[in-house]
């Protein structure tokens, strides 16, 4: 969607189009906090916020709302957490499958493939699936990518385990907006939540990875104390992962995540502090539930997911029930309070006794004359029947669109979890008695019981309000007129179409009390004895309720919704920590690689998958490779490659090989880096004027290097040598000579030159197949320029030159793009 995110001075998050126009932003919460750090998920459709006070914000890119707010970090691992770094991947299940379909296992392209001669009848069936379409990697990767088309399905058995009926079930809908407060400072702090329309909720529940059987989103955040916390499908739920104990002391701050689609091991580059050294370190993080688990990984995990999101929907859910049931009852009482309080003074008995008086006999006593004449009037009518009846009708929408369903699918995908936990009770993947998913859908029952309950308690009020609302306006009518008049004959002699025994039911019950009030009432308003009781049966909350209809003492914690649902989202956290703990036993980061010694000026890195012609112990082998320069050497670029297995078990055995590079670019400076693909690595180069070319002024230029295809012997080997944690070293510099960069081969790389009043200071890269980008920042850090790297020559301007047409800006004389809004 060519969006670019930025941190404003002012703490704010603002997200640009490419041409400088503002598309959203997120401001800060408070002035206590600011913005640590923020991440796009690999295909874009979200960017991860995590802010100084270790909380985390997750915000759609195509709705500009948040998803989740204020997700925090696992209580196990203290105070004081903050987030330093966050990695947002995917991991392919049946990695085999994909590697087949984009010809990774060394099968023939289209391009490269026999041409098949149907005519011949010596042609084999064999030889017919060499003819490959161009699929690759990056097309598993995109925003929506077509599953049917890259045609990857399971096999028939795992096809049945997966089988969801929950996609044959309507959309859930989006939750209305809460009632709006007669106060301008309330309602503009009003808080609208994560489900505020349809296309978050679309993109919570009907999101494209929950239909991907084949892949696992992985979100890591890394905090400041080297702790590492993964979650899959952006659960709420994680896991807490420690470096090893028994490491000397050392503070350990992780800065870069990089992963790769093939690999249950990610890595993280984390900066090592000593008592009198700091060092590189690149730690892998080995997920070996991702491969365990199998094609089931992602049903339990999206379930998982999912239940989390239900719990959110059903929590807010009763929010919006709970506030336009007070909507509903707050105008009534205030009217109904000011007459109450004149009968008392005067002794005339109750609101409800008079108005029974007075719709069983037609004689209105003086004190409700004036009430309804004066005070309540033709206005206060309208407002009081609007208040209730728009109310009460939210209240039923609510319950039957929104609450019952939502009710439903966690059933469902309760039910799910059950029956894996059913037919593997020993282990397999989770040990989870079946016991505890059985008393989940007791806890369900419990609330459809109560949800069913009070939907028909609020038609019954809704329709018994209508026929008083009637009956009050015939009032109001009569009892305007004076007496004799010819009005109050015609009103007198008309039919008000009333019910008198159901008018009479609802001012005698639920006129001053509602019939929801047991139900709808927030779990504080119970003594704190009933609000720590245990979770009742569905039997005890039926006989709750029938008690209630005869009008006997009963348990008021069993009708309370609030409390049902509390003792609901408390079980399903106890099932949830328990799935995480079967992921955090096969989860290790309990090895490493010491790369550099010293301060790390700028550093990227990226996971490679490429076809060797040997494999490592019958594997297939994942290269790591980092680019790197130093503080003291800015103008030395270090290139570390590990060639290594792609689940990393332990260092050394895992390695194949590891080696490294060095380019030397002086008298130029490195200014920021970064790897675009499988094969290039770009570069920011800071030139002195006349370095390479006497005849030009050049300040900065922008170059990209081959780094993969370039012979395996080039790199230097150092496998024999200890450089693992955690009594390795790195290879010192000195021992690494680099190979000056001459200025032929200057020209020979170079993408783009910088002129005039531009001065880059950072760039970013979108490396994504025919829209490869990189936005470069200048060092006012107001100016941006974009630069297409896949812009073919010989079409009127070179290759990585500026983008022309409406997505360019002239924002200054060399047509950079300024940020606006």
């Amino acid at each position: 969607m060519d969006l670019l995110a930025v941190v404003t001075e002012e703490q704010n998050l603002d997200v640009y189009r490419i041409n400088g126009q503002r598309a959203f932003g997120v401001r800060r919460k408070n002035a206590r906090v600011a913005v640590d750090y923020i991440c796009w998920k690999f295909n874009g459709q979200s960017i991860a916020v995590a802010w100084s006070d270790g909380l985390m914000d997750i915000i759609s890119a195509e709705t500009g709302k948040v998803l989740q707010k204020d997700v925090p970090p696992p209580p196990a691992g203290g105070d004081n957490q903050r987030i330093q770094c966050i990695g947002w991947g995917v991991n392919f299940i049946d990695v085999e499958a994909v590697k087949a379909r984009t010809g990774a296992k060394g099968k023939k392209t289209k391009d490269q493939g026999p041409s098949l001669d149907f005519t011949k009848t010596d042609t084999a069936t064999d030889d017919w699936d060499t003819l490959k379409d161009d699929t690759t990697l990056e097309d598993f990767l995109q925003r929506q990518p077509d599953l049917q088309a890259l045609e990857i399905a399971p096999e028939l058995p795992d096809q049945l385990a997966m089988m969801d009926m929950e996609t044959l079930l309507p959309k859930l809908p989006a939750l209305p907006l809460p009632p709006a407060s007669p106060f301008p400072m309330m309602r503009a702090q009003k808080e609208t939540g994560e489900f505020s329309s349809q296309a978050q909720v679309d993109a919570i529940f009907h999101s494209h990875h929950l239909k991907d059987h084949n892949s696992v989103d992985m979100l890591i955040r890394c905090m400041n104390n080297g702790a590492v916390h993964p979650s899959i499908y952006d659960s709420l739920e994680t896991i807490d992962t420690n470096l090893p104990e028994e490491w000397p002391k050392a503070t350990y701050k992780p800065f870069l995540h990089t992963s790769h689609a093939y690999s249950p091991s990610h890595t993280i580059l984390m900066e090592r502090r000593m008592a009198k050294s700091t060092q590189l370190a690149l730690i892998p993080l080995t997920l070996g539930f991702i491969p365990s688990a199998g094609v089931y990984l992602h049903l339990i995990a999206s379930k998982t997911a999912q239940i989390q999101n239900l719990l959110s929907y059903i929590q807010q859910c009763l929010q919006r029930i709970r506030a336009y049931w007070k909507h509903s009852q707050d105008l009534p009482s205030k009217f109904m309070m000011n007459v109450t309080d004149t009968l008392e003074e005067k002794g005339q008995g109750s609101l409800v006794q008079n108005l029974y008086h007075l719709a069983c006999t037609g004689s209105c006593p003086a004190v409700i004359r004036e009430w309804l004449v004066d005070q309540l009037s033709d206005n206060g009518h309208k407002r009081w029947d609007h208040a209730v009846m728009s109310g009460l009708t939210k209240v039923l929408d609510l319950i039957h669109e929104n609450l019952l369903p939502a009710i439903e699918r966690s059933s469902i995908s309760i039910s799910r979890l059950r029956g894996l936990a059913q037919y593997n009770d020993s282990g397999w993947i989770f040990n989870i008695p079946v016991a505890e998913f059985t008393s989940l859908q007791e806890l369900l029952k419990n609330l459809r019981l109560l949800a069913h309950t009070v939907l028909l308690y609020a038609g019954d009020e809704k329709r018994q309000f209508a026929m008083f609302s009637k009956w009050l306006r015939y009032e109001i009518d009569f009892e305007t007129t004076e007496p004799g008049s010819q009005s109050r004959e015609e009103i007198e002699g008309r039919d008000p179409g009333v019910d008198t025994g159901m008018l009479l039911e609802y001012i005698q019950y639920s006129l001053t009390c509602s019939d929801l009030a047991p139900y709808l009432r927030p779990e504080s308003e119970l003594p704190v004895s009933k609000q720590q009781a245990t979770p009742c049966g569905y039997d005890d909350t039926r006989k709750a309720v029938d008690l209630l209809k005869q009008g006997a003492n009963y348990n008021e914690q069993n009708l309370c919704l609030d409390h049902q649902f509390r003792h609901f989202k408390e079980s399903c956290g106890n099932l949830f920590s328990q799935i995480s703990k079967w992921h955090a036993a096969s989860t290790r980061m309990n090895t490493g690689v010491l790369l550099e010694e010293g301060e790390v000026s700028v550093v990227d890195a990226r996971m490679v998958y490429e076809a060797v012609p040997k494999s490592f112990n019958g594997n297939d082998l994942i290269s790591t490779y980092t680019a790197l320069t130093m503080t003291g050497t800015k103008s030395v670029l270090h290139l570390h490659r590990i060639m290594h297995e792609p689940e990393i078990t332990s260092f050394p055995k895992s390695v194949q090989s590891y080696s490294t590079k060095s380019f030397d670019f002086s008298p130029a400076e490195v200014l920021d880096l970064k790897f675009v693909d499988d094969e290039n690595l770009l570069i920011l180069l800071s030139v002195q004027p006349g370095t390479h070319d006497k005849n030009q002024d050049l300040t900065t230029t922008l170059i990209s290097i081959p780094y993969t295809s370039t012979s395996p012997n080039v790199y230097t080997s150092h496998l024999k040598q200890d450089v693992f944690l955690p009594t390795g070293s790195p290879i010192p510099s000195r021992s690494r000579r680099p190979d000056p960069v001459s200025s032929m081969q200057m020209k020979q790389y170079t993408k783009h030159v910088f002129e005039g009043r531009f001065q880059p200071v950072k760039m970013t890269v979108n490396g994504r197949r025919e829209r490869r980008v990189v936005v470069v920042l200048d060092r006012d850090r107001q100016h941006y320029k974009v630069l297409d790297l896949d812009f073919v020559s010989g079409k009127g301007k070179e290759k990585g030159s500026e983008r022309e047409g409406d997505s360019v800006v002239e924002g200054r004389d060399d047509g950079d793009v300024e940020m606006t809004g």
